[in-house]
């Protein structure tokens, strides 16, 4: 026998039986590998954690070894505080073999077919896993479709011919993970939210790659600055409507239009590239309260160099609710992942523009930082400010053509509305120099203790607020000077729960009040003057009855912040067209009197604690003389006294509460002397007088309602009589 033809046919046995097995081999992979993947064995084995990640498939199939095609395929994801999920028509790809042995699942290829993403953040969270060795690492060099259909994120969905490549690497156990660079593209996008379009006919070209990193190195945002990032994005936006109702509030939605965006935008590592841009313009269609309709376009533009450029336009709606107007300059650019506010210190630039707020009282505690003062009520706030790294420069200002105001001084309210201008100057020394100028074109004034009395009513008051240049003191550098004219006083009964009803209170009249009054930081008064106008006032003085015109000019200089003392120096009263009744029932009239207080003080939580001197010149002593008797009860001689014209009068004045002295009052002319003393407290009325008319004299003491004269040694009399004091 050949010996040659032997070994060929033991060669041909072996391959007959090597053959033989793979087939048997084959055979039984294939009829493992597709009862694993049409049974519940497959399905079980990859869902081990289902509330973490599961997936489902209606058939599947494999023909060679580590090639693998599915139909019906979902997936669904759990992971922190995101539920993701993927649907697709059919899925095939190929998984390396050899890599298993080293703990690896290696996929390069996968084709997804008729493919569709959501993503939605839910409250219910899945905790991320502890970190620790050994767990396998996924690698999928190429996710790859050509029709997706659609993708969400929350309610937000995106529909449209899409295509995408994906790559990832994955540890298990809580590894790093990396995302290979990978595009998303969409053509006929369109864009919308519960129904509301934002884009149609757009075309979105997306390329995206994320750093191998830990979570303990990046998550969320933080992501981002592993990033690198480029899109493309033209297309046809909707258009903006706004109605306005009847108090000026906006609704806001969506609408079909004609608006434009187109963006060009690379983002490397928390950077937007030089080169990078967007430009949005967008109709805005706005409704007034009467029904008519405007059209305009809201613009937005950023262009990126060394910095970024931004610019935004709004016109001014209807009833000019709001409108913004703003290009600025960011320095840098670096964009804000987490901290927004830091990219303030960055940004200069101009901001115009106008808003209608719910409620303007933020705009006291940014402007005034002032305890006593408070802005508040609806309105429109028109600004136009000058930015310089992120701080407001000068040459800015705002008005608000209606505002409610409310000032606490000195222990009284002063409520109203009206207008509000501010602008900030510069300052000598590089600062600002902040004002606020206040019109209210209605007020009213009433003590903090009977807020629902008003006494005062008034028109055009105007507040001017100043501060130095270091905005951070502005609370304790602020200044305010208070001015009003001719504010009414209804009813001068009011200022009865200032003075001692025992013996002077008002008894009908009205008036009105003007005030010059430079204010704190506080809100306390430093100096200024209030003056009373009360015309045809009704007094009640002493058991007398007045009728007739009172002018009280009071000019305060602050002498004690801690007690809330002041110097009222040269504050004046006077009397005019008065006409007094005395108990008896005998009547003057036409008498008048000018009262001058070159040196006094007054406590203003005390409103009569009022001590000093008084300099008065009246018609004649005739209401002197009687409010230490009846003039019919004089001797007739003493109406000589009151017929001898005008007086000039001097004395010490001490009011305290219910406590009125006149002391060392002297008041003569050229034709006779009178000296006197009185002290009124409650009903009561003690005191002496002493008359000097020629080579005639007495002297009169009151005790009470009792009256006793002393027409003999009547100098030596008064002047054995004690002062008084209150």
């Amino acid at each position: 026998m050949n010996p040659s033809s032997g070994t060929k046919r033991r060669l041909l046995r072996w391959t007959g039986w090597a053959l033989l097995a793979l087939v048997v081999l084959y055979a039984l992979y294939l009829l493992a590998g597709n009862l694993f993947l049409n049974t519940s064995l497959g399905q079980a084995a990859l869902n081990r954690q289902p509330e973490k990640f599961q997936m489902r498939w209606a058939r599947g199939s494999t023909w060679w070894p580590g090639r693998v095609s599915l139909s019906g395929v979902e997936l669904e994801g759990h992971a922190r505080h995101t539920r993701w999920s993927i649907r697709a028509a059919g899925v095939r790809g190929r998984i390396g073999l050899l890599p298993l042995l080293r703990r690896e699942v290696h996929v390069p290829h996968v084709w997804v077919v008729d493919a569709t993403a959501a993503v939605d953040q839910v409250d219910a969270e899945q905790p991320a896993p502890v970190p620790r060795p050994g767990g396998w690492t996924l690698r999928f060099d190429r996710i790859a479709s050509d029709t997706i259909q659609r993708g969400s994120f929350g309610k937000l969905l995106l529909e449209g011919k899409g295509s995408a490549e994906f790559g990832f690497v994955k540890q298990l156990r809580g590894g790093p993970m990396e995302v290979l660079p990978s595009t998303v593209k969409f053509s006929g996008a369109h864009l919308t939210q519960e129904g509301r379009e934002y884009l149609r006919d757009g075309r979105l070209d997306a390329r995206f790659a994320i750093a191998r990193h830990t979570r303990a190195q990046a998550q969320g945002l933080d992501k981002l600055r592993l990033s690198d990032i480029e899109l493309e994005l033209q297309g046809t936006t909707a258009a903006l409507a706004v109605a306005l109702d009847a108090k000026g509030q906006g609704t806001f939605k969506t609408v079909p239009g004609q608006g434009q965006a187109k963006a060009g935008l690379k983002f490397s590592r928390g950077v937007l590239a030089p080169g990078s841009r967007l430009r949005w313009q967008m109709p805005l269609i706005s409704t007034d309260p009467k029904g008519v309709t405007h059209t305009d376009h809201v613009q937005v533009a950023l262009q990126v160099d060394r910095d970024m450029a931004l610019t935004v336009y709004m016109p001014p709606q209807a009833d000019g609710a709001f409108g913004l107007d703003a290009d600025l300059r960011i320095a840098g650019n670096q964009v804000p992942l987490k901290d927004f506010g830091s990219v303030l210190p960055r940004t200069s630039g101009h901001v115009a523009g106008q808003w209608r707020f719910s409620s303007l009282r933020w705009l006291g505690r940014f402007f005034t930082k002032a305890p006593w003062l408070t802005l508040d009520g609806a309105g429109d706030v028109t600004a136009d400010v000058q930015v310089a790294n992120g701080k407001v420069a000068a040459g800015s200002k705002f008005s608000v053509p209606e505002v409610a105001v409310v000032a606490e001084v000195m222990s009284n309210r002063i409520e109203g509305r009206g207008r509000a201008d501010g602008r900030f100057d510069a300052g000598a020394n590089g600062g600002l120099l902040p004002t606020l100028n206040i019109v209210l074109s209605h007020f009213n004034v009433a003590a903090n203790d009977n807020l629902h009395a008003p006494y005062v009513q008034g028109n055009d008051l105007h507040l001017d607020v100043a501060a130095g240049e270091d905005l951070a003191a502005l609370r304790d550098s602020l200044r305010a000077h208070l001015t009003f004219r001719g504010a009414r006083i209804p009813d001068l009964r009011i200022y009865n729960r200032y003075l001692p009803s025992q013996h002077l209170r008002f008894e009908g009249g009205s008036g009105v009040l003007s005030g010059d009054l430079h204010l704190d930081a506080q809100g306390d008064i430093g100096r200024g003057w209030i003056r009373v106008n009360g015309r045809k006032a009704r007094m009640r003085v002493a058991g007398m009855t007045l009728r007739g015109d009172i002018d009280i000019n009071t000019r305060l200089r602050r002498a004690d912040l801690a007690n809330r003392n002041f110097a009222v120096d040269g504050s004046s009263i006077a009397l005019d067209n008065i006409s007094f009744s005395e108990p008896g029932g005998e009547t003057r009239g036409g008498w008048w009197a000018r009262i001058d207080l070159p040196r006094a003080r007054m406590d203003w939580d005390k409103p009569l604690d009022i001590g000093g001197t008084a300099s008065v010149r009246m018609k004649d002593v005739g209401f002197l003389l009687s409010l230490f008797s009846r003039q019919k009860e004089y001797p007739k001689w003493v109406f000589k006294l009151i017929d001898a014209g005008q007086a000039q009068v001097q004395g010490r004045v001490q009011w305290q509460r219910d406590t009125l002295v006149l002391d060392r009052i002297t008041a003569n002319n050229d034709r006779f002397d009178l000296q006197a003393r009185l002290r009124l407290r409650g009903q009561r009325r003690d005191g002496s007088l002493y008359a000097k008319w020629g080579v005639l004299s007495m002297a009169v003491q009151a005790e009470g309602p009792k009256n006793r004269f002393h027409l003999l040694r009547a100098r030596q009399w008064y002047d054995a009589q004690p002062e008084l004091r209150p």
